[in-house]
């Protein structure tokens, strides 16, 4: 079976990017032949076109972008992001919508004047030609039953995964300025989450911890001077660990900090990878997969107690890696292609 991926191709640039190449890899693990063709980016507020030829080869997997009319061979679209008209209505091949946008995130935008999306997602799932709308976690069940008919869902509890880029083996980033303890935040700050109250706990929890270090990867650049004050506090504390833009070796990132702290609710991308690479996660999920360390991201006190509880395992030598890496097995390629495989036959006998 061909199928076509459509998706911005920005590697280590964009969250949506990496999972769209992380399950076009997938598809191609579960037998199935895959293009991937660029929508293009948007750049200081303009939408670029996308590319031909672009080639990603990290870990040993090349994914290589097509020509728009390769879209005309496919059985099945996926549409990760949109592209212009003309390159589906040359075809009929049926359309699998990925929502990867959590409800507020794309209510909230809308809301404010800034984007439709929450809008354009309920007029795509009335389209005959989308067969399905995929979206991740299956918290959000209630909210996207609003529009999306019940035979056009499909839900995904957890993100796939690549487990040949993040793992437990492999080369080690080394940390600028590391600590006894080093935490790492990856986060940005969404339309539905924020880093803020989060980082008013982790200020909490250096002032009572020696050697305790906050590293910021993938923070949002240029910095305003409202996180300038926050940060310049952590600094002075000497809690601050490294603060930098967005990487190319997250993988090894991970294997380098002892903690991921997260202000999600689910397990996002973020916390899958943490867990692939045995690094254990603060954050706000009952999940089961995330049971030792939770706490209400918005009550700092909650956070820095959160925090102490992984410090005393950490120096009691509790932290079981193998366990955990073992519980990221449900991120892994075969679980997604064994699913999705399924609905591709289902789709194309509709």
């Amino acid at each position: 079976m061909k199928i076509c991926h459509i998706a911005p191709f920005a590697p280590n640039r964009c969250g949506l990017y990496e999972a769209a190449r992380d399950m076009a890899k997938a598809d191609l693990l579960g037998g199935n032949e895959v293009i991937f063709i660029d929508s293009g980016i948007s750049k200081d507020g303009k939408h670029e076109n996308g590319i031909v030829g672009q080639i990603d080869d990290r870990s040993g997997f090349k994914l290589q972008t097509a020509s728009e009319d390769m879209a005309n061979e496919a059985d099945i679209i996926i549409m990760h992001s949109g592209i212009s008209d003309s390159v589906i209505v040359k075809n009929q091949a049926p359309i699998m919508w990925v929502i990867h946008g959590r409800p507020l995130a794309c209510f909230r935008p809308e809301l404010q004047g800034k984007s439709q999306s929450y809008s354009l997602y309920q007029n795509l799932s009335t389209w005959k030609r989308t067969k399905k709308m995929i979206y991740f976690w299956d918290e959000f069940k209630t909210h996207w039953d609003i529009f999306i008919p019940e035979e056009k869902q499909l839900i995904l509890k957890y993100p796939v995964i690549d487990e040949t880029r993040f793992n437990s083996s492999g080369t080690v980033h080394k940390l600028t300025n590391p600590g006894k303890y080093n935490l790492l935040i990856c986060d940005s700050s969404r339309e539905d989450i924020d880093l803020y109250e989060m980082v008013i706990g982790c200020i909490q929890a250096v002032k009572s911890i020696p050697g305790l270090k906050i590293h910021f990867y993938g923070f949002d650049m240029p910095i305003p001077n409202c996180w300038n004050i926050v940060l310049g506090e952590l600094k002075r504390l000497g809690g601050l660990g490294d603060l930098v833009g967005r990487v190319d070796n997250m993988q090894s990132v991970y294997k380098a900090c002892d903690c991921l702290i997260s202000p999600n609710r689910i397990i996002t991308r973020t916390i899958g990878e943490a867990l692939s690479c045995g690094i254990p996660v603060i954050n706000q999920s009952n999940d089961k997969l995330i049971t030792d360390y939770t706490c209400d991201m918005s009550i700092p006190e909650d956070v820095f107690q959160a925090i102490e509880l992984f410090v005393n395992d950490f120096d009691k030598g509790n932290i079981n890696k193998e366990e955990i890496i073992k519980r990221s097995n449900v991120f892994n390629m075969k679980n997604y292609y064994e699913i999705m495989n399924k609905y591709y036959k289902e789709v194309i006998n509709w």
